[in-house]
């Protein structure tokens, strides 16, 4: 049997270091308990066979290991830890207030996200009207097309009736034409 203490500083309150310690410490069978000691410092207490303290504490220094700072000191063997591992909570009415402050500051952050995700969503509604606006501006062109195209059918039929017109002139007075010439 092994009994260790360690105290593990840096970045681990309001980010669920406790939990993860505590799940650690339970899946390796061991008693003793984790708590927060000030704002910056978690103490926990441990007791087992060699084997899993010593499994135990490479899992505490794989832990955000470029962020806390971890001592750990040998205890006497024959203080008795509570079983199974559990967190001990402080204040809880402070810590649960202090939890719900976090998760108001993470929800404000998730509205702030959800408000520009709005914004996008508003813009690329307008973006597709405009893509529409750009279809149907084509095919207003090509309307504008087949009207000047039909314009200039008009104006081919126009100059067809009007040379018509004096090809029929002409046919009309040939005989006239034919006879005065031969008058001559």
């Amino acid at each position: 049997m092994r009994n260790i203490q360690s105290f593990i500083e840096g970045k681990v309150n309001m980010v669920g270091y406790r939990n993860i310690v505590e799940g650690y410490a339970i899946n390796k069978d061991l008693s003793g308990f984790v708590y927060n000691k000030n704002e910056n410092t978690i103490i926990l207490m441990a007791g087992g066979v060699e084997s899993a303290i010593s499994a135990f504490i490479q899992d505490l220094e794989a832990i955000n290991s470029n962020k806390t700072k971890i001592r750990i000191i040998e205890i006497n063997k024959n203080v008795v830890l509570p079983y199974p591992f559990g967190r001990v909570i402080g204040d809880e009415i402070r810590e649960m207030a202090e939890r719900f402050d976090k998760g108001i500051g993470i929800l404000g952050e998730m509205n702030v996200k959800l408000d520009i995700l709005n914004k996008l969503d508003k813009i690329d509604n307008k973006l597709d009207k405009l893509d529409k606006l750009d279809k149907l501006d084509i095919k207003l062109n090509k309307l504008d097309k087949l009207d000047t195209m039909n314009n200039s059918i008009n104006t081919l039929g126009d100059k067809f009736d009007t040379m018509n017109n004096s090809i029929n002139d002409n046919l009309n007075t040939l005989p006239e034409r034919i006879a005065e010439a031969m008058k001559r």
